[in-house]
């Protein structure tokens, strides 16, 4: 009799578990209705890769602004270079004249006419503070044409980079006035990453050397604010007027996923820590964390927000 009422015990726990346990579909569901009341167009691409490996999305493969995601392509270009023997990591650039291209988001828009930094600095400064300086730097030095046919190689059907000194020469005027820097979709972004993580997207050493660079962000206010900050995290974002982003490789308790978050035609186009994309873009993270790791929940601590980037 004992052994029946502590197997029955056993089946009334299970169930009690299978039952609390969330399904894929149910937070694919929760994460729709955020987009669908989102007052804009919202799309995501999440790749989890743990066991089962489990792929969801929502407009994955529309096309939106990348804004400065586009960014992880120029530092694929120039490992590529590095690995063809074009150019050298620590080959010193000389940054661009105040009245050429240089635009304020990061530091090196107020450097003194004639520094020189390494290579390897400006692909840090371009990705760690998305500095746009150092951004149209490389963009240039490395060749719009060649961050646009690696992509063309590796697959990429609707990430360009559409921003650059040859844009006419190259027919890319009418793309880059209707999305700006770049256009992508949330699927595509995934893949790169996933490219980057299974050091596909160059050598080995290319590959470990630049997720050693995307975990750096100083723009942590989107997905990486929905982790703990003890967990290994390798990020992108990107923000213009009508459209925030965030692509994140994050390596939880729960197992590894990737995920993009994408918006354009916003009707809030505030740059504050509550606009209403940023926000969003919280939410579904913080869904998804919460859905792969029910044991470790996690918030930011009070006060956080006014310790955010700005």
């Amino acid at each position: 009799m004992r052994k029946h009422c502590i197997m029955f015990l056993i089946g009334i726990l299970i169930c009690a578990v299978s039952a609390s346990a969330e399904t894929l579909a149910e937070l694919k569901a929760k994460m729709d209705k955020v987009a669908e009341g989102f007052h804009g167009t919202l799309g995501y691409s999440l790749h989890y890769r743990g066991k089962p490996d489990e792929r969801i999305d929502l407009r994955g493969d529309e096309t939106f602004p990348t804004a400065s995601t586009i960014k992880t392509t120029i530092m694929c270009e120039a490992m590529h270079q590095i690995e063809q023997g074009k150019v050298g990591w620590n080959d010193p650039i000389e940054v661009q004249p105040k009245d050429d291209e240089r635009q304020e988001g990061g530091f090196a828009c107020y450097f003194k006419e004639g520094t020189k930094l390494p290579l390897c600095q400006w692909a840090h400064l371009m990705i760690t503070v998305s500095d746009n300086t150092a951004t149209m730097l490389l963009r240039e030095h490395l060749g719009q044409k060649n961050v646009n046919d690696w992509l063309d190689a590796h697959g990429f059907k609707t990430t360009k980079l559409l921003n650059g000194k040859k844009c006419d020469e190259l027919g890319l005027r009418p793309l880059q006035q209707k999305w700006g820097l770049g256009m992508t979709c949330p699927n595509e972004m995934v893949k790169l990453f996933e490219l980057i993580v299974d050091k596909k997207a160059g050598s080995p050493a290319s590959c470990d050397r630049m997720l050693r660079v995307l975990t750096h962000q100083y723009w942590d206010d989107c997905i990486l604010y929905t982790v703990p900050p003890d967990v290994h995290t390798a990020a992108k974002s990107g923000a213009i007027n009508q459209s925030k982003s965030d692509v994140a490789v994050v390596d939880s308790p729960g197992g590894q996923y990737i995920l993009a978050i994408y918006t354009k035609d916003q009707q809030d186009q505030r740059w504050t820590d509550d606009n209403e994309g940023v926000v969003a873009i919280r939410k579904l993270a913080e869904m998804v964390w919460t859905h792969y790791n029910p044991k470790h929940p996690w918030k930011s601590p009070e006060g956080a927000e006014k310790l955010l980037p700005g």
